[in-house]
């Protein structure tokens, strides 16, 4: 079969080429695959740590179609990969906590990934995707909506409580569709003002009196201790990313006097998607595609990646 292959870092490395088939799980027909900043930063060299096996197939979000039955999967199901690797029995697995496991991973980067025409993965981390759910929606759930989710349930929210979203990239514009269908007063500080559509107030710059009971921040660095102040008293700041650095100052005064939360969050576990999946089955998303690129055009689409102004990019075989 044909696969997207690096044999060393660097976009420059990227082969197109024939390798034998995988085997051992559910025999998936690879149909689309999403290009988002995990496997941008793993082709170029940026996530250097656990990457195997080298030479290595990336791509981590994948949709396909069985071609094999399972206990629950059966031939012909469209399907999405469910990409944490995990041994089911260390403490965090026992808790439920599966996609913290200590000795696991994220498929495509632990494994081989999905840029390929087949893969072969674990009945357990396979999920059918609901009729209604189109292929393009369905590829961008098991990391950018999985991560939305999770991050809105670790935080709890009450209904009708205010939430301020930074950003509305891959992970944002599910949080702020998934914080309205919870009946949360939805704010996002973003300059897509197509977002105010959907009952969404769209901040291009945040008053600086503005404060919310939830804010959910992955930008990281700078912007993460700024948007400390616009968590209100009791209130959460939940962050799932570093796109612009890993480290940020904070006043602990503000923290520990006000009793503000700063709490981590990560992807998500099976039982998140299977919740997900049942939420988007019943309510319409939108989710913007910048461009669709066939796989074999790959390097066009990484260079794209990095100069879109907004919308998904799309892999196609």
């Amino acid at each position: 079969m044909k696969a997207v292959v690096i044999n060393n870092f660097g976009t420059e490395n990227l082969e197109i080429r024939d390798v034998d088939e995988p085997s051992g799980g559910i025999k998936v027909m690879v149909k689309k695959a999403g290009l988002n900043p995990l496997d941008y930063n793993l082709i170029a060299g940026k996530v250097v740590y656990g990457v195997s096996p080298m030479p290595h197939i990336p791509g981590s979000e994948i949709m396909g179609i069985a071609m094999d039955d399972g206990k629950n999967i059966k031939k012909g199901d469209r399907v999405i990969v469910y990409n944490r690797i995990f041994d089911g029995s260390c403490e965090m697995c026992i808790s439920g906590n599966e996609h913290l496991c200590y000795n696991g991973g994220i498929w495509g980067v632990v494994t081989n990934g999905g840029y390929s025409e087949y893969i072969s993965v674990d009945e357990k981390n396979l999920f059918k995707v609901p009729d209604v759910i189109d292929d393009n929606t369905a590829v961008s759930i098991g990391i950018g909506a999985l991560t939305a989710y999770r991050a809105i349930k670790t935080a709890r929210p009450a209904p009708g409580s205010k939430i301020l979203v930074y950003g509305a990239g891959n992970t944002g514009i599910f949080t702020v569709q998934i914080a309205r269908i919870m009946g949360l007063d939805v704010y996002v500080y973003s300059r897509k003002n197509e977002l105010g559509k959907f009952g969404i107030t769209v901040f291009n710059k945040i008053p600086d009196d503005f404060q919310a009971d939830t804010v959910i921040n992955p930008l990281g660095n700078g912007l993460l201790s700024e948007s400390l102040k616009h968590v209100k008293r009791r209130g959460k700041l939940i962050t799932y990313g570093v796109l612009t650095g890993r480290n940020f100052e904070a006043d602990i005064a503000d923290i520990y006097t006000n009793e503000k939360q700063i709490i981590g969050s990560t992807g998500g576990t099976r039982q998140d998607l299977y919740e997900l999946l049942k939420i988007m089955s019943l309510n319409r998303f939108y989710l913007p595609v910048y461009m669709e690129y066939s796989l074999w055009n790959i390097k066009k689409a990484l260079e794209d990646f990095t100069n879109r102004e907004t919308g998904r990019i799309i892999l196609n075989l």
